[in-house]
């Protein structure tokens, strides 16, 4: 048997999977951490890989948050993970451990792992996305088959995009960007009842079980949120738009509100309403995680032929 190892890093949590070449995953490993800088992501990173005990592993897939370049394993501005300068995270895993490893951002990650689930149950989608929606926003395409990286290593930044122009200043410089309206710190400020760890949560509930003033806010950020998933449906034709992230785990009263958003806009467009549907946007919870299974399938897109099937 040979695998290849698959590991998500969050700010407070590291899930890391071994998967076969065929697409099966045979162990799995999480653990709740909370990781300040690179010497303790690579260290987590580590820790996750010997927690497997996978003697059969050749090759490891690591997905962060930030800004990576696949070819040199350098990660930079990973603020959830105190990496804000480059740090080469591939290299020292690797120095670790004695095996290749490839980084990648864990978002694009985990759409290649959402594509490769789907395909299980059926033909895999053309395209589709992941959207991340928690601290910050952004999304994963995958195209035919393909993950989208760009021509700087920056495709599906959409938290950055403006939605609205007369909103907040964001800490990128420009006004109303889609995070600063619609993430988890903006629906903390919106909707600030309940219990404070967990705003999204209580605003949903509270605006599924009949409250209006929860109601009219929930509206205005899943508003913007469906403007972005209209975007990403627009631009690449998505059979598939999946919600990630910590907001996202809120569940079916998130899901129904920008279900309900989505009926809306359809209701007086029929572009609209072909563009996207409801049943297009489900959410990451329905899949088998997708970050680890993603950045496994990374790895063994690395693996020498020659390795594939050892006597």
């Amino acid at each position: 048997m040979v695998t290849t190892i698959g590991i998500d890093i969050g700010g407070s949590s590291v899930k890391a999977v071994a998967r076969e070449l065929s697409g099966e995953i045979v162990a799995r490993h999480e653990s709740t951490i909370w990781l300040d800088g690179g010497d303790q992501v690579a260290a987590a990173a580590v820790g996750a890989f010997r927690a497997l005990r996978r003697s059969d592993a050749v090759a490891i897939g690591v997905g962060v948050p930030g800004h990576v370049d696949p070819a040199t394993g350098q990660v930079s501005l990973a603020v959830n993970l105190g990496i804000e300068s480059p740090y080469r995270l591939g290299e020292q895993i690797s120095r670790e451990i004695g095996l290749p490893v490839v980084v990648e951002n864990d978002v694009r990650a985990a759409a290649l792992g959402a594509h490769e689930t789907l395909g299980f149950t059926g033909a895999p989608p053309d395209s589709l996305a992941v959207v991340s929606i928690g601290t910050g926003i952004s999304a994963g395409v995958v195209v035919e088959g393909s993950m989208l990286r760009g021509s700087r290593g920056m495709a599906g930044e959409v938290g950055h995009v403006v939605v609205d122009p007369e909103g907040p200043v964001c800490p990128c410089g420009q006004r109303g960007c889609l995070e600063v309206v619609a993430a988890g710190p903006a629906i903390g400020k919106a909707w600030p009842k309940g219990d404070a760890n967990a705003p999204a949560t209580a605003l949903f509930e509270a605006a599924v079980a009949g409250d209006l003033e929860a109601r009219r806010v929930a509206d205005r950020i899943t508003g913007h949120l469906t403007t972005a998933l209209t975007w990403l449906a627009a631009t690449y034709d998505t059979a598939v738009i999946v919600l990630a992230g910590g907001v996202s785990s809120v569940g079916d009263a998130f899901l129904s509100v920008i279900h309900d958003q989505i009926v809306l806009r359809a209701a007086t467009s029929e572009l609209a309403a072909r563009r996207l549907k409801p049943d297009q946007v489900i959410l990451a919870d329905v899949l088998d995680p997708p970050g680890p299974r993603g950045a496994a399938l990374l790895a063994a897109m690395e693996v020498p032929e020659e390795r594939e099937s050892p006597a």
